[in-house]
């Protein structure tokens, strides 16, 4: 595995942990968070974004507005049948999408979840530097590369490992942070 590849599949997990930090929501109004939300149209299951248009109205409302009138209703009904504890209100082709305050004990149940993700990320980290480690040492017994070779790779995968792992507690901080200011 080559720097680039190792940089390339670290950037990846740091990727998806910030869609997945996006998707926890804060109080304030994020349109990511219906992402999640299936809907039943067409005798298929949709994302909202297949189907419509979400907007940040303000910072505790969001507008779901459907390109097809007679998806509204299933639109709305599948938000407030979510996870996501949302009571959408139907305004004729708009559907109002109000984010509640969060209570303290939610900001906590959600802060963990920042943390699990976090640790999944770090998890799926170590598993590449794994992998990166035994390609080293496969070079290494194949005589494709000699020992200072050997553990100037170990170094140089050990460091940006670090480093990618670096950035995935301080994106879980930052979420955590903005989870439990009031």
């Amino acid at each position: 595995m080559t720097k680039s590849e190792l940089k390339s599949k670290l950037e990846k997990s740091i990727e998806f942990l910030q869609g997945e930090l996006s998707k926890i929501r804060t109080g304030r109004a994020n349109p990511s968070i219906l992402e999640s939300v299936r809907v039943n149209a067409y005798d298929t299951v949709m994302s909202i974004k297949e189907l419509g248009s979400v907007a940040v109205a303000d910072s505790q409302l969001l507008l779901v507005t459907a390109w097809d009138s007679t998806l509204v209703d299933p639109i709305a009904k599948a938000i407030r049948e979510s996870e996501l504890n949302l009571n959408p209100a139907v305004d004729g082709n708009t559907i109002r999408v109000p984010i509640p305050d969060l209570t303290e004990e939610r900001r906590k149940d959600l802060a963990k979840s920042v943390s699990a993700k976090v640790e999944d990320t770090r998890n799926v980290i170590r598993n590449i530097r794994q992998d990166a480690m035994k390609d080293v040492d496969n070079d290494f017994t194949n005589k494709l590369i000699g020992e200072d070779d050997k553990f100037k790779l170990k170094d140089e995968v050990e460091s940006t490992t670090k480093e990618f792992n670096q950035k995935a507690v301080d994106l879980g901080e930052v979420k955590k942070q903005d989870l439990l200011k009031i």
